[in-house]
């Protein structure tokens, strides 16, 4: 029995390995796209992978890894996820998702089950917004979906994506096709924390994926004059700040006010000044803002809602606002067929699951927009927390999702 396969020690000493390479003082992990220490969480999985005899391994030009068991196979269940973080992560957030497909597969191999379809496991580069706030690199560069201008976008160092490709050991390719034959790609899942408190809140252990949010993101720079704090009169100043805080008061009202209409999220998460001290007034800033819905129409509308709400306090602050729309994607419906088989396969193991939508973005999504059957299934982030060091689940959870996985590799997919 594949069940019996699955080992939740092996699964435990990989995540706990993994969290060591570029762990933080405060507990998390960062480890970004391109840095020696993603080059490192890679090399720790290859050396777990070369342990498994049957395992042929593929790296593309721009670090992806994919690990079959049948390299001849006409066609191929993908699984995976990737290994990058933001800075000072949680130690589960795309490394759990490697860690369970890799389980899967070895389960698999243990036992005296023949897939229907054999698997391939996929490691890729670069899925998190934290170095290049551009997400979901490295499977977009396997699909055949960069452009040129995406290799050219900076980090906060100014180092452009292609440069760190090849800092990192990788020679980028024009990639304006896939690194990966398409047509071998029988489907593909992919396993993640939920991210939210809706698998937690119910005491299910799994989640099937309906659909995908997606965000526009924009970056607002906002200039006024520096001046002196004790000897400018209120009246007389052009505050960035002030300003911003309007702003930024603003994209949250307007997320609040439109998400009793549909689904919307809005988010400002950073806020960066420009020679900030306590005795100046600020004279230029920037702010990211997110915004995220599964309707692509109606959030186009609150973005315009946004932009033209920016702009006008801008204008009665005689400010300047400078708008750089910096990522825009679209939602994704994974595929029916997939989220029944994970349904049906949730249920016949006995575990408790439900069907639910994702908040984050996922490699999961680039997958599906090529009309590759992909499903994806959540476990319950504790206390819904993502992102940061005390992001952990349940080893139930991850033990019922690995053999789920199992399961449809040998089942086959739709």
């Amino acid at each position: 029995m594949i069940e019996s396969e699955i080992s939740r020690d092996r699964m435990q000493r990989r995540l706990d390995r993994l969290w060591e390479i570029g762990k933080t003082d405060r507990g998390g992990v960062t480890r970004l796209a391109y840095s020696e220490e993603e080059n490192d969480a890679f090399e720790y999985v290859l050396e777990e992978i070369s342990a498994i005899d049957s395992m042929a391994v593929e790296e593309d030009s721009i670090g992806n890894v994919f690990a079959t068991t049948a390299p001849e196979a006409s066609e191929s269940l993908y699984l995976g996820s990737h290994l990058d973080s933001v800075f000072n992560g949680g130690r589960l957030d795309g490394t759990l998702g490697v860690v369970a497909a890799l389980e899967a597969i070895e389960a698999v191999e243990a036992s005296d089950e023949e897939p229907e379809i054999p698997p391939t496991l996929v490691l890729f580069r670069a899925e998190e917004s934290a170095r290049f706030g551009q997400a979901m690199i490295g499977s977009r560069g396997a699909l055949g979906l960069l452009t040129t201008e995406d290799f050219s976008v900076v980090d906060q160092s100014n180092v452009p994506l292609w440069r760190a490709m090849q800092e990192a050991g990788f020679q980028p390719e024009n990639l304006s096709e896939p690194t990966l034959d398409l047509n071998r790609i029988a489907g593909f899942l992919e396993l993640h924390i939920e991210q939210g408190r809706v698998l937690d809140e119910t005491s299910t252990n799994v989640g099937v994926v309906s659909s995908i949010r997606a965000p526009v993101r924009y970056r607002f720079e906002v200039l006024g004059d520096y001046d002196h704090s004790g000897a400018t009169p209120m009246s007389m100043r052009r505050d960035a700040i002030a300003g911003a805080a309007e702003m930024i008061t603003a994209v949250e009202e307007i997320g609040i006010e439109f998400d009793q209409d549909g689904d919307i999220v809005t988010t400002v998460g950073d806020i960066t000044v420009s020679e900030g001290a306590i005795n100046k007034v600020c004279g230029e800033l920037s702010f990211p803002v997110d915004v995220r819905s599964n309707d692509r129409q109606f959030r186009d509308r609150i973005e315009e809602r946004i932009v033209s709400s920016l702009e006008a306090i801008a204008e009665d602050r005689d400010l300047v606002l400078n708008t750089e729309c910096i990522n825009q994607t679209d939602p994704v419906e994974l595929d029916e067929d997939m989220m029944e088989h994970l349904l049906e396969t949730a249920e016949s193991i006995g575990t408790s699951y439900r069907r639910l939508p994702s908040g984050g973005g996922h490699d999961a999504m680039n997958v599906q927009r090529l009309n590759i059957p992909t499903g994806m299934l959540f476990v319950p982030s504790v206390d819904g927390v993502s992102h940061n060091p005390a992001e952990e689940t349940s080893e139930d959870a991850i033990e019922d999702a690995a053999t789920v996985f199992a399961r449809s590799i040998v089942d086959g997919v739709p």
